[in-house]
């Protein structure tokens, strides 16, 4: 695990990279016009836009929610809480202090516990994998992609199958592991291996296929989301692209965005939209309202919900 000096160096590097990028996108553009196209764009579409993101809390809590093992029971509201906190922590905090954040904030519901909470959290990660990966390949069979990013879905199915077969190998091998209290003598590797066994018996999405199929469903759902806001983006500027950019759109975003950048991977979401617009034949100063009107729509609802959420919880409580 890095050291404090060894993580500020990484996130140097990486906040670095993202103002390269940005760099890129704003050295070709003349602001003044692309100002002038985000101004013209209809409020309607962007209602619509952030709508689709917000979408993703929907589909997410009900996936949490039957993620959950079989003795835990959460509502909607609960659920929905969880996941909108998380967002705004995962666009604010470095990767991966948000799903860490998340994975805390859902343990301390009533009788969930932190084992349960990672399970939960990795049939999510793993489901989201699944949906990412099926986008790309659908835009794979729809247009020609880049050199780049058919190494990435490689290396995206590589990843998929083998987190897919250590979960199968703890789902399995811990089933009929039964609780039992955790002595405080315990050594450190006895308690360590007591919860391993623990989160792999509480992974009962995976070793159910029709509540495992479910999710993947919902994880397609929230897919179908960010699409939705991409498509409602492009019509706000009156662009007519096939179908299959939105698609595209949304495959690159899945591939640069896989290790979020804080805050709200801030130069690198500008500038995969960007990019692809202009690939698409898009120009620079419309491009780029594109990409920033698009990462608007994203904000508002992942962002600020949580955000709003805890403002409003904190001030009932004052009163």
């Amino acid at each position: 695990m890095p050291i404090p000096n060894q993580k500020k160096i990484l996130v140097l590097i990486a906040w670095a990279f993202a103002t390269y990028l940005l760099f890129l996108c704003f050295s070709e553009v003349e602001l003044e016009q692309a100002w002038k196209s985000i101004r013209q764009v209809h409020p309607l579409w962007l209602l619509l836009g952030i709508g689709g993101h917000f979408l993703i809390f929907i589909f997410w809590a009900k996936q949490w929610i039957i993620f959950l093992p079989g003795k835990v029971n959460l509502t909607f509201k609960e659920m929905f809480e969880v996941n909108a906190i998380m967002s705004t922590a995962m666009n604010i905090l470095p990767f991966p202090a948000g799903h860490g954040f998340g994975v805390h904030l859902l343990a301390k519901k009533k009788g969930v516990g932190h084992s349960a909470a990672l399970s939960v959290m990795s049939l999510d990660q793993l489901t989201e994998g699944i949906a990412k990966l099926t986008v790309l390949l659908i835009v794979s069979w729809l247009t020609p992609l880049p050199p780049l990013m058919k190494k990435g879905i490689l290396v995206l199915i590589i990843v998929i199958f083998l987190f897919l077969g250590v979960l199968l190998f703890f789902a399995f091998r811990f089933h009929n592991y039964k609780t039992i209290e955790v002595a405080s003598t315990r050594t450190l590797k006895e308690k360590a291996i007591h919860f391993v066994s623990r989160w792999g018996h509480q992974l009962e999405g995976l070793r159910n296929l029709q509540t495992f199929f479910y999710g993947v469903i919902l994880a397609y759902a929230m897919k179908l989301g960010e699409a939705l806001a991409i498509w409602a983006v492009q019509k706000g500027f009156g662009i007519d692209l096939p179908i299959w950019s939105i698609l595209l759109i949304l495959a690159a975003l899945n591939l640069t965005t896989i290790i979020p950048l804080a805050p709200g991977n801030l130069g690198v979401y500008e500038a995969t939209v960007f990019f692809v617009y202009q690939h698409l034949g898009i120009g620079p100063e419309q491009a780029i309202a594109l990409a920033l009107t698009q990462h608007l729509c994203f904000l508002l609802p992942l962002a600020g919900t949580g955000y709003i959420y805890t403002l409003t919880k904190f001030f009932l409580k004052k009163t």
